[in-house]
């Protein structure tokens, strides 16, 4: 079957991108952000961050997006490719689509930038800048954003190679500003002349700006400066002020509307506001999360916005100087010199509330629903502060690389390793706390391993009693943690330790699983699968495949002798001896006396099986007798086959770690032979007492260095050739015809690409259990394998080829999504290793997850394999995609909308949305509520029901109010007849016959509130005890009557019920 060709499924979007790469702009009165996200242009609101709308027809990235300067409500932007679009923005609808037309072929736009000058169109013209290839000159023009058209300009500017920075100044001062490297260039449009300046000090220009309504330009260089830029219209009069307190290049500068103060930022993550008339005077917003990019003010000074680097934009007050708000999109890490992934965990699922849980800042997990395509909050799980990046310098952070959760619970690892010290690591027990709605540490562990985290996991997602954590260090250790009573005097409650640990033969750990239920642990210890008691971890199975099984040559190799004689076994041991003192002295000389001696043994010897001479044995059979010595090293091994004129191929995984160990190791000969020259300059500088000293130590250094070289030419080289590891080999088939005498001899030696030996041992990376009926069933990958076993038979059931890369399991459908290291996606089930779906041509992916659907489909998984869960996966672009048909969104499974209905007075069944069963319930229990709720202090209803549900329902799942308010009022009103019903229960309670709730009884109220005649109120207190005991006696003289009565009444009932009863019966008697 060919999935290819029937594939209806794309990667759609669901989250990422950098929406901080370029400047967002505001509208006029600041109430609306623009903001740019590859080829769409997102509106936010920036009081609330509620996105409005998407404008999603560019085809190519958009590299300017402006609001016409007369016209604030159409927004025009311009794409790398030349296309100019113009939106009116409130409505969404494009009006125009143009290409800009240069003139020439294969120019891109670099920079566009609109000027406050209009000819021949109702908007305004645009500053382009182009340019061809690298290495070629900027071009720059002068572009009608109606038309498209170029406008001929009589100016002489030429710009260099470097990519322009350009602002441009719209008020009454129309100038545009210009910087290439430390080149400055002022030009103004309305008479195109044009003036050129150097920065001081010939630093790097960072970031321009010009100022809105004073004559006057502000640049940013590499060393922190700000440089005010006054009367630059004239050379010899221009001024420039100086502002520096950044140490690290500034980013970014932007001027208030009124020109009096200006923004700046740098690499140090704080904001810093300057006075230009005073330039002591400074404020200063520190510790922002992370560095600012670029920062933008509103025209009526309403809003300050920094963008950071973590993909956020922060909304700063003007006036106070603090953090309004911040609008976050999906957050990442910055970009380091140290090599390391930016999500090491990769892409994991909280199974708590079914969010996507990934790396977001330093030190921080950032917690992401699909559901609503919202950020919930980001987690932080380090306790440290963050080491600024700097220039000439590698900075290490401490960073999550490894995380795990349960429904109550998350562990994580964090590592500190800056491969100088030991590595620090952390072991970190979170549990969610309901009243707070966050986590909250619980135990913390220093270290639980060496080296580092290899893999950290529950033994059940959901459950929570007897539950277990198991954790894999890069010390081969296997950890097992339980909850327990803590010990700490000053905090009781529970807390997680170690309660068992384990280790295999010394080999490497790559992965660990839990079974479903819990009892099982398996780990891959190199190409062994060990089960062990997740109990205790008590060793129970040891599984291993046969040789070539798992997808490398076999382990153990034996000679023989082809036929049994007496005395073969001494000539045997003979024979070997001498061939091994022959190799011995062939390690040292290239005598090829002794090669042929060499080869007359090997010749005889039984593993050859035939009689063939030395000259014509094959290459093959030496190598074997080479290799099969365990006598002899590696290097050694390789110096006789170069001896031997033999050539072999190297497995691609050893000629990466080869290539990664000679990097790492071998030592550049131009470096040194600098730093050599450098040490004998500054010899001449030492004390004649010390000159001696330090020239003896040089003379011995530079001998050292040329011994290594010679052995490096004598040794290693050969090596490297013999191994085809080297560019001699490739280059001698183009050399000319004298010298390539030389490398034909070798090149006829050499051996073919399937006779490839050298292969590394196989290391399992991946270890999933099955659940459910699949529960017995394990699958193991390793480098080029995929094997799947049964733990009921303990035998390898199935086998697939495919070098996964990254895995991942759904237990709802026991479907195991493969990635392989080709970026191809496998979709199969472990009892049948058939391919439900297959995909090639996948990004780059840090990690794929399932994700549970809110509603699922009612189809076979061989009909749509994502019916009951969605699969996601994190790309190296920083995006969240998934595999959907075109149009279908994650809107798609969410539940119905909301609708109310009023109840009526029929005892049929009604039909209800999400209100149903709150109101059938209300419903059945209406009448016995009433009777049950009795007492002055209930009034109505207690529990509403249709409240709360639009409390707790979603807000993107409703409709609009007006559509629902009218049904929601009619379900709170009470129907007529149960209203009159209400409020005969309420006046039965309140008023029972004549006695209130005291039980006294009052004949004149009238005359117990007059307060002025007092003696005349006390006669009848005394006058209202007696008449309250008198009735009293009397109410207690019925009660007494009617209860012997009751029961009388009772006694005689059920003396007629059972003679009713025996009269019913049928009996014969017979006798």
């Amino acid at each position: 079957m060919n999935f290819d060709d029937e594939d209806r499924l794309e990667l759609q979007h669901l989250a990422g991108g950098n929406i901080v790469e370029h400047a967002p702009v505001f509208s006029a009165q600041g109430r609306f952000v623009f903001v740019r996200c590859g080829l769409k242009v997102q509106v936010f609101v920036t009081s609330t961050g509620e996105l409005t709308r998407e404008l999603t027809d560019a085809t190519a990235p958009l590299i300017s997006l402006e609001l016409d300067v007369k016209q604030p409500e159409l927004l025009l932007g311009c794409t790398s490719t030349g296309q100019m679009l113009r939106w009116h923005w409130r409505t969404g609808v494009l009006q125009k689509n143009v290409n800009i037309q240069l003139g020439a072929e294969g120019l891109q736009i670099l920079t566009c930038n609109l000027l406050n000058l209009y000819k021949e169109g109702d908007t305004a013209c645009a500053f382009v800048t182009a340019k061809r290839k690298s290495g070629e000159q900027v071009l720059w023009y002068v572009v009608n954003t109606n038309t498209g058209a170029v406008i001929d300009i009589q100016c002489g500017l030429k710009l260099k190679i470097r990519t322009p920075l350009v602002d441009v100044g719209k008020g009454a001062f129309k100038y545009i500003i210009l910087a290439q490297g430390y080149y400055l260039y002022f030009l103004d449009y309305t008479t195109w002349k044009f003036w050129r300046f150097k920065n001081t000090n010939m630093g790097l220009i960072t970031c321009v700006r010009m100022s809105p309504c004073e004559e006057a330009a502000a640049t940013g260089d590499e060393s922190g400066r700000v440089i005010v830029w006054r009367q630059f219209d004239n050379q010899e009069r221009v001024q420039c002020t100086q502002h520096h307190w950044h140490n690290t290049p500034v980013t970014s500068i932007a001027f208030t509307p009124t020109g009096i103060s200006f923004y700046s930022a740098g690499h140090e993550a704080v904001l810093v506001k300057w006075t230009l008339s005073n330039q002591d005077e400074k404020k200063f917003l520190p510790r922002m999360a992370s560095i600012i990019r670029h920062i933008v003010i509103s025209d009526g000074n309403e809003h300050v916005l920094a963008c950071t680097d973590d993909n956020a934009l922060h909304f700063v007050s003007p006036s106070e100087g603090n953090l309004q708000s911040t609008l976050q999109h999906f957050t990442y890490a910055l970009p380091d010199k140290t090599g390391k992934t930016m999500f090491p965990i990769g892409l994991c699922l909280n199974p708590r509330t079914n969010t996507l849980v990934l790396n977001g800042r330093i030190g921080h997990l950032q917690f992401y629903s699909a559901y609503t395509k919202s950020m919930l909050y980001n987690l932080r799980v380090v306790d440290n502060n963050v080491n600024s990046q700097e220039a000439q310098r590698i900075i290490y952070n401490t960073c999550v690389t490894r995380a795990a959760f349960n429904i109550n619970w998350m562990v994580t690892g964090e590592e500190y390793n800056d491969q100088r010290n030991f590595p620090e690591l952390r072991l970190k027990f979170w549990q969610y706390q309901e009243k707070l709605q966050c986590y909250k540490l619980n135990t913390n562990i220093e270290l639980p391993h060496e080296h580092g985290f290899q893999a950290i996991i529950f033994s059940n997602q959901f459950q929570v009693n007897n539950l277990r954590c198991a954790s894999a260090g890069q010390d081969n250790v296997i950890k097992l943690w339980t909850l327990g009573n803590s010990e700490n005097i000053y905090q009781r409650g529970k807390m997680w330790s170690c309660a068992a640990q384990a280790s295999y033969k010394r080999q490497a750990l790559g992965s660990i699983c839990f079974s479903q239920d819990g009892s099982l642990l398996g780990a891959g210890y190199g190409s062994t699968l060990v089960l062990y008691d997740a109990r205790s971890l008590r060793l129970l199975h040891a599984l291993s495949t046969s040789a070539g099984y798992d997808g490398v040559v076999a382990k153990a190799q034996l000679r023989l002798a082809p036929m049994p004689m007496n005395g073969t076994r001494t000539e045997l041991t003979q024979q070997r001896q001498k061939l091994w003192g022959l190799l011995q002295t062939l390690l040292d000389s290239d005598d090829q006396k002794l090669v042929q001696q060499a080869r007359q043994l090997m010749s005889s010897a039984p593993i050859s099986q035939s009689k063939a001479s030395s000259e014509q044995i094959p290459k093959e059979s030496v190598y074997k007798h080479i290799m099969q010595m365990p006598e002899l090293g590696l290097h050694q091994k390789l110096q006789l086959l170069r001896r031997f004129g033999i050539e072999c191929t190297v497995h691609e995984a050893c000629h990466k770690r080869l290539k990664e160990h000679l990097q790492k190791f071998l030592v550049d000969p131009m470096a040194v032979q600098r730093r050599l020259l450098t040490l004998e300059a500054r010899l001449h500088r030492l004390q004649p007492r010390q000159r001696f000293k330090a020239k003896l130590r040089l003379t011995r250094l530079s001998g050292r260095r040329k011994n290594y070289e010679e052995v490096v030419k004598q040794e290693l080289l050969p090596i490297f050739s013999v191994l085809k590891l080297d560019e001699t080999t490739k280059a001698a088939k183009t050399m000319s015809a004298k010298k390539r005498k030389r490398w034909e001899a070798a090149s006829e030696k050499s051996l073919s690409t399937k006779a490839a030996p050298l292969q590394t041992v196989a290391q399992i990376s991946h270890v999933q259990f099955g659940a459910g009926a699949q529960a017995h069933l394990v699958a193991v990958c390793t480098e080029s394998r995929v094997l799947i076993w049964n733990l009921m038979t303990l035998r390898l059931q199935a086998g697939l080829k495919l070098s996964v890369r990254q895995l991942a399991f759904d237990p709802l459908t026991n479907l195991i999504a493969a990635v392989t290291r080709n970026d191809e996606l496998h979709v199969f089930q472990p009892n049948v290793p058939l391919p439900v779906y297959q995909r090639s041509n996948l990004p780059k992916l840090h990690g794929l997850v399932w994700l549970p659907r809110r509603q699922p489909k009612q189809s076979s998984i061989n009909v749509d394999f994502q019916a009951q869960s969605t699969l996601h996966m994190l790309t190296h672009k920083k995006e969240i995609v998934y595999l959907a048909t075109p149009g279908q969104g994650t809107m798609d499974d969410a539940p119905p909308p909301i609708s109310f209905a009023q109840p009526s007075d029929a005892d049929q069944l009604l039909q209800y949305a999400t209100f149903g069963s709150f109101v059938a319930s209300q419903k059945s229990n209406e009448v016995r509520e009433n009777v049950q709720t009795s007492g002055p202090l209930i009034v109505g209803r207690s529990v509403h029901s249709s409240v709360d549900a639009l409390v707790n329902l979603s807000a993107h799942t409703m409709p609009a109010m007006s559509l629902i308010c009218g049904e929601f009022i009619k379900s709170l009103l009470t129907p007529a007849d149960s209203a009159a019903r209400h409020r005969a229960v309420m006046e039965e309670t309140l008023s029972n016959g004549k006695l209130n709730g005291n039980g006294l009884s009052h004949l004149d109220s009238d005359v117990e509130n007059d307060a002025d005649e007092d003696e005349e109120g006390e006669a009848e207190e005394l006058a209202e005890e007696q008449q309250a005991e008198e009735m009293r006696k009397t109410l207690l003289a019925q009660n007494a009557a009617l209860e012997e009565s009751l029961s009388q009444e009772d006694m005689q009932l059920k003396l007629d019920e059972r003679l009713q009863r025996v009269a019913q019966l049928d009996v014969q008697l017979e006798f």
